[in-house]
């Protein structure tokens, strides 16, 4: 057996052995206080494979959730396609960040807030720019009138359509493919006719993207490319 485990024994506990794995991926075991230690290792040996899964899943999951560090060769989305970043600092050129032949320059001192500043007010003027034209579109096509749209800097919450019929939109969203923006303001638009999420609103979204589950499904697999 090839697992480093912490045993805790405790005379309170009569028969059940537990096993745990911290944030760090350290393992404890706790044990009956007479337990024998071959019972216990092959308690763990049992438990091998489980052990190894949650490690991987959770080493994973901190991988997909990790921030940002703004530095050369890092890539970030824009319409469903990843491209690198070119980071560097002149201080006689605007501070700014600016897309070209396929890659993001960003010019910033060395300093994650203001770094991140720049690239959310780079995505929300792309995002207000594509989502308004889109919306526009599909206004005209429907015959729909939303009574504004608006860019916001929502986290979970893609797309929103108010009582009065305002639309607000994610910046997020702008790092989407193309065909999964469009299903969002569908969505939204299509709340405009029906306010819930009843079957009469999914056949209004249907009749008009009939595989729109495939983009949902694309936004919830793939929320971790969004973050910032």
């Amino acid at each position: 057996m090839n697992i480093t485990y912490t045993l805790n024994r405790s005379k309170k506990r009569r028969k059940t052995i537990s096993l745990q794995i911290g944030n760090n991926s350290e393992i404890t075991i706790c044990a009956p206080y007479y337990t024998p230690v071959v019972e216990i290792n092959r308690f763990v040996e049992e438990k091998q494979n489980w052990i190894s899964k949650t490690i991987q899943k959770r080493s994973q999951a901190s991988l997909l959730n990790k921030k940002k560090d703004y530095i050369k060769g890092e890539f970030f989305y824009y319409l469903g396609q990843p491209y690198p970043l070119e980071a560097y600092f002149e201080p006689l050129e605007n501070t700014r960040v600016i897309f070209w032949n396929s890659r993001f320059f960003l010019n910033c001192p060395e300093n994650r807030d203001m770094k991140k500043y720049y690239f959310v007010l780079w995505y929300k003027k792309k995002a207000g720019e594509h989502i308004s034209a889109r919306v526009e579109h599909f206004s005209r096509e429907l015959n729909l009138q939303p009574r504004a749209t608006r860019i916001t800097s929502a986290q979970q919450r893609w797309g929103s359509c108010s009582e009065d019929n305002s639309l607000a939109f994610s910046f997020r969203l702008i790092m989407a493919p193309p065909e999964v923006i469009d299903y969002v303001i569908i969505h939204e638009l299509m709340h405009i006719r029906q306010k819930n999420h009843s079957s009469k609103f999914w056949n209004l979204v249907v009749g008009l993207m009939p595989n729109y589950k495939e983009h949902r499904r694309w936004l919830r697999d793939n929320n971790h490319k969004f973050i910032l």
